[in-house]
């Protein structure tokens, strides 16, 4: 259990997610990362010469991203820190705001930003060098879409992992549409008055198309409407399974940051000094192969164990949930009351840009935990290679 670990009332972000090759698509998530956080610290009026440190998360690659975490700093004006660059696919944000509030608690920092940035649009290209091949052909790789559609250990697609684990707890057609009905309706509720719930903590995007034209995205881009009625007529991506098209996320692009710092200084730069935000604990998982929708129930066990609580002192539970399944399986075997399960929407609606979506979702926690008048809050996602991460916070 963590002890020291805090993060200031308003000392974080995200920007709208954009739904791939739609409006960020052609800014490097670097350059657009840093020059948020630069626009976070302005609109917060918040001192960013007092940071100690910059933990990194990013999980595609970009044009120079061998200087990532030293060159996002200067950007967003502060050249006297770094820190590591942290990739572990959908789990990036979780993992690198424990790895803070870890070094938060030895002592090794007092003030983190932990910020988060990928864009899935216009992913690279890799060529390797392959001197065996014919007349020393290439071998290529889409950084995307090859892994997305094959795990090199698991031999699998993520959409299989989700059907494997689907399958193992006899999980339906019409159970997963309405899932996914009821995650749209959440996030519908974020939208409510003028997005009055999203502008808590979401800062618009400027765009530059032309020396002469910028654009201005305040609200999440390439949201797909859902019913019952378009669900039911939606086929399964893989025949026999239950997950469809409307089932799932989808690639997107964005940007979200928090900060993570010891309890006066969290103090100090909180907007209501009222409101205490606490890092409780960290929980992992690994299942078994091809399982990755199953990894998120023992991740989240980690965390609540870790934490000495149960489930049902929970007051909100968010999950990264790039599947159904993810929350049709993890609600049944945790008893998690639907109430308090991923109000005001989720990754697999509102996309996923990966290194950034668990920040979003942990954000959308802090919040939503601040207007129920505290209380202990669950994040947990799922990751590449059948892994998961998570944390328990604590809002009083």
């Amino acid at each position: 259990m963590l002890s020291k670990a805090f993060i200031p009332y308003k000392g974080y972000w995200s920007s709208p997610f954009c739904r791939w090759q739609g409006s960020l698509q052609n800014e490097h998530a670097v350059e657009l990362g840093a020059a948020m956080a630069k626009k976070f610290f302005e609109l917060r009026r918040l001192p960013m010469e007092d940071l100690d440190g910059l933990f990194l998360g990013m999980t595609i690659g970009q044009k120079s991203w061998f200087y990532a975490a030293p060159w996002f700093a200067a950007l967003m004006g502060n050249d006297k820190i770094s820190g590591p660059t942290i990739s572990q696919a959908c789990a990036t944000s979780a993992a690198a705001l424990a790895l803070a509030a870890m070094s938060v608690e030895t002592g090794g920092h007092q003030n983190i930003l932990v910020a988060t940035t990928d864009r899935c649009s216009n992913g690279p290209h890799t060529v390797w060098p392959n001197p065996n091949g014919p007349g020393g052909e290439v071998i290529s790789e889409n950084w995307m879409m090859d892994n997305f559609n094959y795990d090199p250990y698991g031999q699998q697609p993520m959409v299989q992992t989700a059907e494997n684990v689907g399958k193992d707890y006899g999980v339906t057609k019409e159970e997963s549409d309405a899932m996914a009905l009821r995650r749209y309706e959440q996030y519908m509720d974020s939208m409510a008055d003028d997005r009055a719930f999203q502008k808590r903590y979401m800062i618009p995007v400027e765009v530059r198309l032309s020396k002469k034209k910028t654009i201005t995205v305040e609200a999440d881009e390439g949201i797909t409407p859902c019913t019952a009625e378009g669900l039911a007529a939606l086929k399964p991506v893989i025949p026999g399974g239950c997950i469809s098209f409307g089932a799932q996320t989808h690639p997107a692009d964005g940007n979200a940051g928090l900060i993570v710092a010891a309890k006066e200084k969290a103090a100090e730069l909180s907007a209501d000094k009222n409101i205490t935000i606490q890092i409780l604990s960290y929980g992992y998982s690994r299942v078994k192969k091809a399982y990755m929708a199953a990894s998120v129930t023992p991740c989240a066990q980690m965390a609540l164990k870790n934490a000495g609580l149960k489930v049902s002192d929970m007051t909100a539970v968010k999950t990264h949930n790039p599947f159904t399944v993810n929350d049709i399986v993890m609600g049944k075997l945790m008893g998690i009351d639907e109430k308090i399960f991923n109000n005001y929407g989720s990754s697999m609606i509102f996309g996923h840009p990966q290194g950034p979506t668990g920040a979003r979702c942990m954000v959308e926690l802090i919040e939503e935990l601040v207007l129920k008048g505290g209380g202990y809050g669950l994040f947990a996602g799922c990751a590449a290679g059948d892994t998961a991460a998570g944390l328990v916070f604590k809002v009083g």
